[in-house]
């Protein structure tokens, strides 16, 4: 069974301003690609399908709200960032496609462990689909092979 590099996207300007982070989640085997503007996500966002998604709130082209109803129902978990005085806030907006209600608000040293939690149920939910997609192709083979005539 092959193993798949959790897919990432990062999305604004300031993202690229976290060079810990974009280690951190290459060391977790992580596949990052980056998208500055909203615009770009989008297109990104229509042409592959991402586990995770940590985006900036406010980005050049408008605000990252609209990527909320885009990702709804995917397989992608997204956190938005805001700014403040001493760092960043990070809120967890879908967790597996579904809208998080009263999720608390992470401060930037808080969301590696948040994100270890994601990276681990990603990581778990493609290995039962793998699991899953051998099942139902070993119970095909078993009900299609030819059978001796009596």
């Amino acid at each position: 069974m092959s193993t798949r590099l959790i897919s990432v996207l990062l999305v604004g300007e300031a993202l690229e301003n976290f060079p810990q982070l974009l280690r951190w989640l290459d060391s977790r085997g992580c596949r990052c690609q980056l998208a500055q503007s909203y615009r770009d996500a989008c297109n990104l966002v229509s042409c592959t399908q991402f586990d995770l998604v940590l985006s900036q709130y406010q980005l050049s082209d408008r605000t990252a709200f609209p990527l909320l109803d885009r990702l709804v129902g995917s397989p992608a978990t997204l956190f938005f960032s805001a700014r403040v005085e001493d760092g960043s806030l990070w809120l967890k907006m879908l967790d597996r496609g579904n809208r998080c209600v009263g999720a608390p608000l992470l401060r930037s040293d808080d969301l590696t462990e948040a994100l270890g939690s994601v990276l681990e149920a990603a990581v778990q939910c493609s290995a039962s689909t793998c699991v899953a997609a051998a099942s139902v192709r070993d119970m095909w083979s078993a009900v299609s092979r030819p059978r001796a005539r009596l």
